[in-house]
C-alpha cells in the first residue's frame, strides 16, 4: 500500500475541516490513483486547483504535494462566459447587468450544466459534487449565501471589473442589446417616456425594449457602489 502527503493552501482550506487546514494530511492508496482523484478525496474540486498543474499524473509512493489555488490573470478562452446552477439566479442577473455572457436556467440539471462547462463556459455552483465532474475545466464553488457578497467575492477573485460592460446585455435572455431608432419602436414606448427619452436599445434575442429610465439610474448607482467596494 502506498502513502502520500498533501498540504492545501489559501482558499482551498475552505473545503477542509478546521483541524486539517494548513496541515500535512496523510493519504493511503492502492494501485496508482491520479493526483486529481486523491485531491478530490479530501473534498477539494479539481477546477479550484492551480498547482500541481498536471492533476492527471499518477500519485507516487512517498510523494509530498503542496496544493495551491488556481489564479485567473486572464479569462479562459479569451472571455468570461458563465454558466450558473439553479441556486444562483440573483447572481446570474447581476452578472448580466455587468454585461457578462451568463447562461442560467432555474431547472437545469447537472448534466446540462456540466456540458455547458465542457463547451468553454466557466461554471459557478453551490454544488461541490457538480464542480468535481471530469467535464468541468474551469469553475468555482460560490462561498457566500448573500447575492451581493457573492458578486463582490467573485469580482475580486477573478478580477472582473476591467472586463465589465454594464447594461449591454438583456436581463431576461442574456442576448446582447443593440441601439434602435426611436421611430422604429414608437408604438412600444410609453407615451410619457416619448416626451423625454431619445435613446433606446432592443435585445437581439427576445426583442425586449430598454431605455435609460429611473431603473437604469438606480442600476448605475448600484454598479458604482460595487466598484468602490471592490477597490
Amino acid at each position: 500500500m502506498g502513502r502520500a502527503r498533501f498540504r492545501f493552501h489559501g482558499e482551498l482550506n475552505d473545503f477542509l475541516p478546521r483541524r486539517q487546514r494548513g496541515a500535512w494530511l496523510e493519504y493511503g492508496f492502492r494501485d496508482r490513483p491520479s493526483i486529481k482523484h486523491a485531491i478530490e478525496t479530501f473534498g477539494v474540486p479539481h477546477p479550484e486547483v492551480g498547482e500541481p498543474p498536471d492533476l492527471s499524473a499518477p500519485l507516487g509512493d512517498g510523494a509530498e504535494i503542496e496544493v495551491r489555488p488556481r489564479r485567473y490573470e486572464d479569462p479562459p478562452d479569451g472571455g468570461w462566459r458563465f454558466v450558473l446552477d439553479g441556486h444562483l439566479g440573483r447572481l446570474a442577473k447581476y452578472l448580466r447587468i455587468l454585461g457578462f455572457d451568463t447562461l442560467y436556467e432555474a431547472g437545469a440539471d447537472d448534466r446540462s450544466l456540466a456540458d455547458a462547462a465542457a463547451s468553454g463556459r466557466f461554471l459557478l455552483t453551490r454544488d461541490r459534487s457538480l464542480l468535481m465532474r471530469r467535464a468541468v475545466s474551469h469553475g468555482l464553488l460560490v462561498r457566500h449565501d448573500d447575492p451581493r457578497r457573492q458578486l463582490e467575492w467573485l469580482a475580486s477573485r477573478l478580477g472582473l471589473w476591467p472586463c465589465a460592460e454594464p447594461l449591454t446585455r438583456c436581463l431576461r435572455c442574456n442576448a446582447p442589446l443593440e441601439p434602435v431608432a426611436k421611430e422604429s419602436v414608437w408604438d412600444r414606448i410609453p407615451p410619457k417616456t416619448r416626451l423625454w427619452c431619445s435613446e433606446y436599445r432592443t435585445c437581439r434575442g427576445c426583442g425586449q425594449l430598454y431605455w435609460p429610465g429611473s431603473h437604469y439610474e438606480r442600476m448605475q448607482a448600484w454598479i458604482r457602489a460595487l466598484r468602490g467596494a471592490g477597490r
